[in-house]
């Protein structure tokens, strides 16, 4: 039998032998010059893989699906009066979850959410402290340098002391505001020399036409605090206050006649100098004994200093005795009114008119230098009537009139 010419086998070339094994007609023939892979048969898995990772994509749908559902049904429990309240407010009509408000187990989970709630505000709020805490404290041990530390103080300090001062002026605008509270029951007093006899009239009208305030007015020419004998301001008003206990505020206008040399009360055969520390003293001791007399009847004192004069003489002595009397009014919790700047005066220098907003002048002073003209004397009234505060307005009446 012929063999193969490399491996010494049988050759099988019978066409019948062939026949027979005609399943291996395909088969490559492995040689020393060529070599020729056969391919493996293996079992296919695929399609078991396919349903395996359908089934999982399931369970995985569903689970997620259940977790979202819990979640949402959990926070709708727990918001449930926040859904509520949106629901009202956006289609205006009762939500469905108002028939579940009768539950104890759908009351409990708003108690919970609100408890839950109040945690979580408490929780930011503590940590906004700490939070805030470590940053001043790290600010202050490490990022600053010392001398940025005393501006930082500094800073502070005169932060404060402007808050003081607001607060300060915020308690005075206050006390003043309840010290010159009119009601209708009260009563106005009016005292002074022959300036407070020009203007207290015009006040009084406009008090009583508008608001139906009662005044007393006692002012009387030539009359002040050094001459006694002749008007005895403080017994005066000491009788006029036990007499009327529904005196609320009293305005007091002195000055021109007092510039004087008084005589001594221990020594009648000599006189006090004016200005004079004993002048002074007595002067002083006056004007005290006016302030304890009205602080005791709870009376508030508005005192008006006066102008300038056209007299240097006489302006000189008004410069002093608005001084004293502008410092012994304030130690006694009374109200000081400076009437130069209304008036038109400059720098401490007479002046008669003043010039309006439209640049109108006005003339306010008299001849003689000393007294008012008619608008002078409404200027001076108006900033009166101004510094009240009134109940409401009853009858129209013509404050609005400045001259």
């Amino acid at each position: 039998m012929p063999t193969s010419k490399y491996r010494h086998l049988p050759s099988y070339q019978n066409y019948n032998q062939q026949k027979k094994y005609s399943q291996f007609n395909q088969m490559p023939v492995v040689t020393l010059k060529t070599v020729t892979t056969l391919p493996m048969v293996v079992a296919s898995e695929e399609p078991k893989t396919e349903i395996q990772v359908e089934k999982s994509n399931k369970q995985q749908f569903r689970f997620v699906l259940l977790t979202l559902m819990i979640t949402a049904g959990i926070s709708l429990w727990l918001m449930q009066d926040s859904v509520t309240a949106y629901y009202q407010q956006t289609y205006h009509q009762n939500s469905i979850l108002l028939k579940l408000k009768q539950q104890t187990w759908w009351q409990k989970g708003a108690q919970i959410g609100m408890m839950l709630n109040d945690s979580v505000i408490r929780l930011n709020q503590e940590i906004a402290t700490v939070s805030h805490d470590i940053i001043t404290a790290f600010n202050k041990h490490y990022v600053y340098a010392h001398r940025d530390k005393v501006r930082l103080q500094q800073q502070a300090n005169l932060a404060e002391q402007q808050r003081q001062q607001t607060l300060q002026k915020t308690a005075r605008e206050n006390s003043i505001k309840t010290a010159f509270t009119l009601s209708s029951n009260d009563v106005v007093f009016f005292a002074g020399d022959s300036l407070m006899q020009a203007v207290a009239p015009h006040v009084q009208k406009w008090l009583s036409d508008g608001y139906g305030i009662k005044t007393i007015n006692l002012s009387k020419q030539s009359t002040g605090l050094t001459y006694s004998s002749f008007f005895n301001w403080p017994q005066t008003i000491e009788r006029t206050l036990n007499n009327n206990p529904h005196i609320k505020i009293m305005v007091m206008f002195l000055g021109p006649n007092d510039p004087w040399d008084v005589p001594d009360p221990q020594n009648g055969t000599r006189f006090i100098s004016f200005a004079s520390a004993q002048w002074e003293g007595m002067y002083r001791s006056r004007i005290k004994t006016i302030m304890d007399t009205a602080r005791q009847h709870q009376v508030t004192v508005l005192w008006l200093t006066p102008p300038d004069m056209r007299r240097n003489k006489l302006n000189e002595q008004m410069v002093y005795l608005r001084k004293l009397t502008t410092d012994e009014v304030s130690k006694n919790h009374g109200y000081i009114m400076d009437t130069r700047t209304m008036l038109g005066s400059n720098g401490g220098k007479f002046n008669d008119t003043v010039t309006e907003a439209d640049g109108k002048k006005i003339k306010t002073r008299s001849p003689d230098g000393i007294h008012f003209t008619v608008s002078g004397q409404k200027i001076i009234a108006r900033n009166i009537f101004n510094r009240f505060n009134l109940p409401p307005q009853s009858v129209k009446n013509d404050t609005s009139n400045g001259h």
